[in-house]
């Protein structure tokens, strides 16, 4: 089961948009809907394992490009941390949403995954 929450970028065309929190080990799909007619633009999907004392390094996992009104998709395995859907290029000509979906955690504990 997995639910769907806030978008970490809602009709967008640059920036970094909002962040995911996965403070325990979860699979997360992310679905990158290219809203228009896109003729550019691309998503880079981010995580901050942990943060230092340095501030936070933000990984690289993938660069998907933003679809031409359609729907693009990238999985995770197990993984907590910090999340984000970066513009890494601009997009032109339309625009993008990217919508995490987190699997279910243990029915015995809260649930403190979110969108900041």
């Amino acid at each position: 089961m997995m639910r769907i929450l806030k978008p970490l970028q809602d009709k967008a065309t640059t920036g970094a948009g909002k962040r995911l929190v996965l403070p325990e080990p979860r699979r997360v799909r992310f679905l990158i809907r290219g809203e228009g007619s896109v003729s550019a633009g691309a998503v880079t999907i981010e995580c901050c394992p942990e943060s230092t004392k340095a501030g936070k390094f933000w990984m690289e996992l993938a660069t998907i490009p933003v679809p031409d009104n359609g729907l693009a998709q990238y999985y995770t395995e197990e993984a907590s941390g910090l999340f984000r859907a970066r513009i890494s290029q601009p997009v032109s000509n339309g625009a993008v949403t990217v919508t995490p979906l987190v699997s279910r955690g243990r029915p015995d504990r809260p649930d403190r995954t979110k969108v900041v």
